[in-house]
Parts: structure tokens; sequence; C-alpha cells
């Protein structure tokens, strides 16, 4: 009954938007449904619409990792434009590319009369008393949804406003299995509070209170809190005779998942047994109440990749391949001599793969970063419109460490979604010995992921998005990385502090990644890892207040492995606030080096020092130490780290500091 709302694209695939992702809109709160289920996408697998050159993203580097999770996957097509008609926004440009979502919390109140239906009874309701048999002009009408006992009174009494829109409630439930559904509110009037096993009040469901509910959400002016909000039947025939329930104790609410017996659903491992806990019972599923826009609803699974051109086959070169090979039968050998001419330079592996296609070995994120990170450091800047950069020299660099500064002018990252959890994140590396279909310990609860699709990894396609930006890359020096720490490592201050997030992180409750176990076995590695993180840091934080941009427009891409990688890349995207250039322009040698000092500088003055620097322990799992809102950490949509691993006195500690000397 929704109609059509212009939404930015680049939110569909991002760290607050995307398939199962509620948008909050000038229509109201919206849930994006499955991809498969966006008629753009059904009528391309009905073939119904035939996917153009441009609206296919060719990125056979990331369509290969990808196949791992998706051994049917045979392309990753755009995200459509989702753009209104010219001076119509009620109206979208292209009737095909539609982004399907739909309204949710699907209860609804009016603030005017108090009335609390599910939006269904609402739309009944509303068909009722508009004067209209077109189903379009009462669709039309109804959005954003309105009240319609408003509306008739209003109109009996012939009013001057006539509409009042609705209002969605706040709360909803979600569950460590990706579901979400809305709070039982029809149950909430007959509801009882009783004590469980461990003496604690338990919110237990009844039946609904009487067949002809009139529910009314109510709000006190004089409590705030959960208390002030209370759920009343106003039938007069009804039992409860207008008893008002508040919503006090709700977030200690817990309302089990069933499966199609009705019984409750049950956490399992990998091979299908169920999931003990301390006590040697079943972990049984529940879903919990949460406020729509907490940050628990949605943790998007994205895997992101910079564009590298040299990696990239084109499509039409891999169908003349693949022809060669199929019906021409000619050897790889043969077909390498007749495709590489000109600046196709293709391997016998390469093209192996594409005419022998099989099954991806997992490829962990780390490794598959050393190639982005490969091509930058040794190569120039290719003959490409998507990947300009250029190479900024100063012997001043040295003195910070800096073996390489690139000026990237122009960059390309793909990011596609594959899944997405609820309540707790997912490290993209924990699916190396798992699937999707399993349930992940990854705190003290298990989690499991949804696939963007209802198709799950059986899809041919994958949605995506291309992002053109701008960055600055920076490449340390390993040596003086390996030599500051064997230096250090003999300081009793400096072992101190690495160990105490390398012992925070192994006994915290959320689980590393196999790649974060290496790191704190050994502390040359954690120590680079920390020192690298927290320059970006600083470094963007400092940016902020020259290049026009908010710390939230910048993004950090970490490069860092045990022995082959140390370097950070620093961009933004178009359409990110800011003039575009904006963030090149700082790479200039000298004046990038008096941002740095401004910024090592900065990072010595924190308002919340001394408590600050002299932490044991904070942020998630105690994985940062001095680090904080005031000095060091990051909107979350611009750390890949969850703001962990940061520690601004491993680079300005007058002991132990790397630029202590400075």
């Amino acid at each position: 009954m929704a109609k059509y709302t212009e939404l930015q694209t680049r939110k569909l695939i991002s760290s607050y938007g995307g398939v199962g992702s509620i948008i909050e809109t000038v229509e109201g709160a919206l849930i994006i449904k499955d991809f498969d289920k966006w008629k753009y996408f059904y009528l391309i697998e009905k073939g119904k619409i035939e996917v153009q050159e441009n609206e296919n993203i060719n990125d056979d580097r990331l369509l290969n990792r990808l196949k791992f999770y998706f051994p049917e996957l045979n392309q990753i097509v755009k995200v459509p434009v989702n753009y209104s008609a010219f001076y119509n926004t009620s109206l979208p440009k292209l009737k095909d590319h539609i982004i399907d979502a739909e309204y949710f919390p699907k209860w609804m109140y009016c603030s005017k009369c108090n009335s609390f239906k599910h939006i269904d009874d609402w739309y009944k309701g509303w068909k009722n008393v508009f004067h209209s048999k077109e189903i379009n002009k009462i669709n039309d009408s109804f959005t954003p949804p309105k009240c319609y006992k408003c509306y008739q009174t209003a109109k009996k009494n012939k009013e001057k406003r006539k509409y009042y829109p609705l209002e969605q409630v706040r709360f909803i439930l979600i569950a460590p299995n990706g579901n979400i559904k809305d709070l039982p509110w029809n149950y909430w009037t007959n509801l009882s509070r009783e004590k469980d096993e461990n003496g604690q009040q338990k919110i237990v469901f009844n039946k609904a209170c009487c067949n002809k509910q009139d529910l009314k959400y109510l709000r006190s002016d004089t409590f705030s809190d959960f208390s002030g909000v209370r759920i009343q039947c106003k039938n007069p025939d009804c039992k409860t005779k207008g008893k008002q329930v508040s919503l006090a104790g709700l977030l200690g609410l817990r309302v089990p998942d069933f499966d199609k017996n009705g019984e409750i659903k049950i956490i399992s491992d990998n091979e299908g047994n169920p999931v003990l806990d301390i006590k040697g019972r079943e972990q049984k599923i529940f879903f919990k109440p949460v406020i729509r826009t907490s940050n628990s609803v949605y943790y998007p699974l994205i895997t992101n990749s910079l564009y590298l051109p040299t990696l990239v086959i084109k499509k039409e070169i891999k169908e003349k391949i693949k022809t060669l090979y199929h019906d021409a039968e000619l050897s790889v050998e043969k077909i390498q001599e007749k495709i590489n001419t000109g600046n196709i330079k293709l391997s016998i592996s390469e093209i192996n793969e594409i005419v022998n296609p099989e099954k991806q070995d997992f490829i962990k994120e780390v490794d598959y970063r050393l190639k982005e990170y490969n091509y930058l450091i040794t190569n120039k800047s290719p003959d490409d419109k998507d990947l300009v950069f250029e190479q900024e020299t100063s012997e001043l660099l040295g003195n910070f460490g800096i073996k390489k500064l690139l000026k990237i002018d122009r960059l390309k990252l793909t990011s596609v979604q594959t899944g997405f959890s609820r309540q707790e994140p997912i490290d993209k590396d924990l699916f190396a010995d798992n699937s999707m279909d399993d349930f992940i310990r990854v705190s003290k609860e298990a989690v499991k992921a949804k696939y963007t699709s209802s198709k799950g990894n059986a899809t041919k396609l994958l949605p995506g998005i291309e992002s053109f930006g701008e960055g600055i890359f920076i490449d340390f020096d390993l040596d003086k990385i390996t030599d500051w720490y064997n230096e250090q490592s003999l300081n009793k201050d400096f072992v101190k502090r690495i160990e105490t997030i390398r012992n925070n992180g192994e006994n915290s409750e959320y689980r590393a990644s196999e790649e974060k176990t290496k790191m704190f076995s050994n502390l040359n590695y954690l120590s680079k890892f920390i020192f690298i993180h927290t320059f970006s840091h600083i470094l963007i934080k400092e940016l902020e207040f020259l290049t026009g941009y908010s710390a939230s427009s910048i993004s950090e891409r970490l490069y860092v492995n045990e022995d082959d990688m140390q370097g950070v890349l620093i961009y933004t995207m178009a359409g990110a606030e800011g003039s575009f250039g904006g963030l090149v322009s700082q790479s200039n040698p000298e004046r990038f080096i008096k941002i740095l000092e401004s910024a090592l500088a900065r990072a010595k003055d924190c308002a919340s020092d001394p408590i600050c620097y002299n932490s044991e322990g904070q942020g998630i799992g105690g994985l940062n130490l001095a680090a904080c809102y005031s000095c060091s950490l990051l909107p979350e949509t611009s750390c890949e780290e969850f703001n962990s691993y940061l520690d601004r006195a491993l680079l300005i500690d007058k002991k132990y500091g790397f630029y202590n000397e400075l």
C-alpha cells in the first residue's frame, strides 16, 4: 500500500542500510525486503529484463571470492538507481527499478485519539470511510498511514483539518537467528507478571483480552520511562474493564521463537547438535525487545573490494575464451596465444579458472587485501579512469616512519552485501570454517547470519554498488616499526600495555577471528596493528578540521598483516559532505607533515586525561587503552574494527611512543 519514496542508492549497501534493515523515511519506517523480491531483480531472474553492460559489476577478483559462499553465483548486478521522475517525487523515473520495502513496525497509534492498531486494521478502516472506489486513490491517500477515526470525526463535524498521520511504535523484537517481528501488542492488556526459577520477574502472555479490542496507546507527561507508556482496551465489554498496563519491565522480556510444529527453536552447532548452556540445558531461541533505531537491530555482512584494473577480465573476453575452449576445442596454451594481444596479458591459471570453474577456497580478508596493497606499492598509476594515483615524495616523511605516500585522485570501491545478523556482529573471517546456515558463537550469544536472498546460497546473482572517491594511501617502513618494537620490548611499561590488550582480547566474551587469534600470539604483530590503527584514527580526526568533511564521511581501509603489510588507506566517497578534492589536496608532503604534527600534538591533549591515558581497558572487550571520543574514537561508519585496538600512548608516550623523539 506504500507509494514510491526516493532513497539514495548508496544507503542500500552500507553499515546502516540494506536488506533486512529498517530505514527511516518521510513516509515512515520501512524494512527492506530480500533483494530477490525487489521488482528489478525479480524481472531479471524471470528473464524479462536483460542486464546491460553498464549495469553489471565486472570484478572477477570479487566474484571468485564470493563463490566460496555462493557456488552458483555468476554475476554481480548494480543496485538500481532509484530516483524520481522530473518534478514529481511521487513517481519513479524507471518503474521497474524499484526497491521493495514495507512498513515496519506494523503497529501504529494516533497521537490525537490514542487509538492503537495493526496497520492492516488501520487500512481496512480507511477503505471503509474514504469515499472512493479507485484503489489507487485509496492507497495514495493512506500514504503515509492516517487515522480513519479522526478523519471520520473531522468530516462529520466539518473541521478544516481531517488528516492525522499515525506514529509507529518504537519497540520491536529481534532474535539471534536474524528474525524480527512486532511485539504481541494485542496480548499486552491481558499479560501477567510472574517469577521465574531464579526469582526474577518475567512477563507471561495470555490470550487476547477480548474479541473486539479497542486498544489505546497512552503516554504520560509525568513519567519519561517505560512506566509512562500504557496500553488500555476501551471495549466496554472487555473483561479487563479498561485496566491500563504499563511497559515496565519491557526490556527484560523474552519471547520464544516457535517452529512450524509449535516447538521453541533451539540453537544447534554445525552438526545439528543442540548447544548447551552452563547448566547443561538446551539453549533456546528467544526474541528480545529493542528500540527500532538500536544498533543491535542490524549488522550487515559487507564485502568491499578496491578496483584493480589489471585483475579485471572483461565479459566479452571471458565469453571468447569459453567459445575457443568448448566450441573450437583449443588447448589452454593455444587460447593464451590468441588472447594475449595488445594490453591483454592472461596467465594459464587465469584462463583455466574461466574454462574450468571450480568451487573457490576460502580467501581471508587479510589475504584479499594483500593483492590491493601489493598493487599500490609496486605499480605506477594505470591508464584507467577508475584508479588514478600519484606518489608524493619527501625525505621528511621518513621521520614519521612513512615509506610511501600516494595521492589517490580517483578510486572505485565495490560493496556487496552477503548477509546480516542481529543482536551481535559477526566477523567476516569467521566463515572460514562455518557456513551462513550455522550458528556462530561470537559472545555469550550464538548468532546466525541471514542471507540477503530468500534463495540462500543458491542465488545466481548478488546486488552491489560501485562508489567512486579519493584517498590518501600511507605505507609505513617495516624496518622502522620492527626496530621500534625490538627496542621498546625491553621496556616493561610498553610490554605491559600490549599484554593488557592481548589478555583482554583473549578473555573477552567476543570470539576472535583466526587472524586476530594469530595477532594475540605475536606481540610484535599486535603492536604494529595498534600503532597503524591509532595513527589512522588521529589522522582522520585531524583531517576533519581541514577538509570540510565530517569524520563520518571519511573511512579507513587497513592493510596490516604479520609480515607483508603495514599500510592504511584514508578515503571518502562521492556524495559525502564536503568538496570533492578536499582530501587529496592535503597529501602534499609539506602540508601532510604539518597535519601529522598537529594530529600528534592534539593526541597529547585529551579532555579525559589522565583517566583516559591510564585506562586499563575500555571499549568493546577492553580492547582500547588510551582512546576515547575526546581523542581517538571515530563514528562507527568510519572505523573497520568497531573502535577497538587503539592506544595513542604507542604513538606519543615520551618513553616508548613511536614518535617520542619528535
